[in-house]
């Protein structure tokens, strides 16, 4: 439901999101950077409504710390927040989760696009796009995702909790 009611949405976000990582050290650093004003406050406003109460392994999944680290090793400064309403709300917790879960995915490939590039310090900034390889957050996600009751009763409120997310990343690309 949620994939196929965000399609539009994440294909356009997908395709302002891809730069050329392999060759370019500056359209790397300004995807992090506008990754940044994105997720940091999301994963904040994640935090604040309670999303470890619907997933207990919420705290590992985290990438904020990621993304800095990264920023950190090639020398840019942290970007100011975008402002993020705080809702408590379990289904559109899920929604927004969905989107920075889902990221995860896409994350692979841009890695390997990064790694690709001639410059080390591009290449040891993939802390973020690397968070997790090897553990199976999505699957875990979408069995509380699917197993919450709260998201079966209102699947608009969990589209638009995505519609949100997404939102931030589709006004963010545009500057990327």
């Amino acid at each position: 439901m949620l994939r196929a009611a965000t399609a539009a949405l994440h294909d356009e976000v997908d395709a302002r999101f891809s730069g050329p990582f392999e060759t370019d050290e500056n359209a790397y650093a300004a995807f992090l950077v506008a990754l940044a004003r994105a997720v940091r406050p999301l994963e904040a406003a994640l935090d604040e409504g309670g999303m470890e109460r619907f997933l207990p392994d919420w705290p590992e999944r985290r990438r904020s710390r990621a993304l800095e680290r990264d920023l950190e090793v090639l020398g840019v400064p942290l970007p100011a927040a975008i402002p993020v309403g705080v809702t408590r709300d379990e289904a559109r917790l899920y929604g927004r989760l969905y989107v920075l879960e889902g990221s995860r995915l896409g994350g692979r490939l841009l890695m390997k696009r990064a790694l690709a590039n001639a410059d080390p310090k591009v290449r040891a900034a993939t802390n973020y796009l690397g968070h997790g390889v090897g553990a199976d957050f999505w699957r875990g996600f979408l069995e509380r995702l699917e197993g919450s009751a709260a998201v079966a009763a209102s699947p608009e409120r969990t589209m638009l909790g995505a519609r949100e997310a997404f939102g931030l990343f589709r006004e963010e690309s545009a500057h990327a």
